[in-house]
């Protein structure tokens, strides 16, 4: 058995959020580009240089790439034979990495305490969204942050389709859902389509969904397509960049799939904004 001390893990997530907060995916970055050298809108080309030039005055000035820092998604994928110390405290490890994170690097703070009635704010960003899941292949631990602001946030939706439902159902929803909202989260976004499991695991696969890398395409070539043509569908309402017409409403489509009961088909979309902040890491053992 090997075992990684808490506070390794504790000091990991803090840079994490540092490093998401002010720092664009490489891939985002690429998307971008792309779309800008596409677009023939001369409004939506501009919008596209002004998100770059964004990018990379966050990272030079160490300044978040949006006001809005998000809630905390914290996903650790833990090898077999690894142990946690101090395992039960791992909660509040990652509440502690994000209040400490979020005060040292002047992040804003956005988390209320009571949802409906007192509604007053934590004052540290906390709590954090905490997973963990098993990695047997894995020597050690990956810890990934993920920080999803308030605007891409609402614009999350459950269907509970019928098993005789088709692909077209998905498509018709997606699209509706982006008409509707997609000017909320800042476009172009990121969209995370789950698809099956059951109604609560689903918004799960939606949101990593949301947050997979752009360049990795669903391994299912049937899935593959269908997120293509959506896509394709969302980018042809001509929306654009911050609704004001042009070809790039999404810079992409992502799915994730599971099985599910045979007398549902559970759909989930999760929008993500353009400033899609992740990071990731590992710590391995010897």
């Amino acid at each position: 058995m090997k075992i990684i001390k808490i506070t390794k893990i504790k000091n990991q997530i803090k840079k994490l959020i540092k490093t998401a907060s002010f720092n664009l995916p490489e891939d985002i970055t690429d998307s971008i580009r792309q779309a800008c050298s596409a677009e023939k809108n001369n409004t939506a080309k501009k919008i596209l240089e002004l998100i770059l030039k964004n990018s990379e005055i966050a990272a030079k000035k160490k300044i978040p790439l949006c006001q809005d820092c998000g809630n905390v998604y914290i996903d650790i994928k833990i090898g077999e034979n690894i142990c946690i110390e101090k395992f039960s405290f791992l909660q509040d490890m990652a509440d502690e990495a994000v209040a400490e994170a979020y005060k040292e690097n002047y992040l804003r703070k956005s988390i209320v305490s009571d949802p409906l009635f007192d509604r007053i704010n934590t004052k540290d960003n906390t709590p954090a969204y905490l997973s963990i899941v098993p990695a047997d292949t894995l020597d050690g631990l990956e810890i990934n942050v993920f920080l999803k602001g308030g605007g891409s946030e609402n614009c999350s939706f459950l269907y509970m389709l019928t098993p005789s439902d088709s692909a077209d159902a998905i498509i018709s929803k997606v699209l509706d859902a982006v008409r509707q909202n997609v000017t909320k989260s800042c476009p172009p976004v990121i969209i995370g389509i789950g698809i099956g499991a059951t109604s609560s695991k689903v918004t799960e696969l939606a949101r990593k969904a949301a947050f997979r890398n752009l360049k990795i395409r669903n391994a299912d070539d049937k899935y593959k397509i269908l997120e293509n043509s959506i896509l394709e569908k969302i980018n042809n309402t001509g929306i654009g960049p911050a609704g004001l017409g042009g070809m790039t409403t999404a810079l992409a489509v992502n799915i994730e799939y599971m099985p599910c009961h045979m007398a549902t088909l559970p759909v989930a979309v999760s929008f993500a904004c353009h400033s899609l902040r992740r990071a990731s890491s590992k710590i391995l053992l010897p």
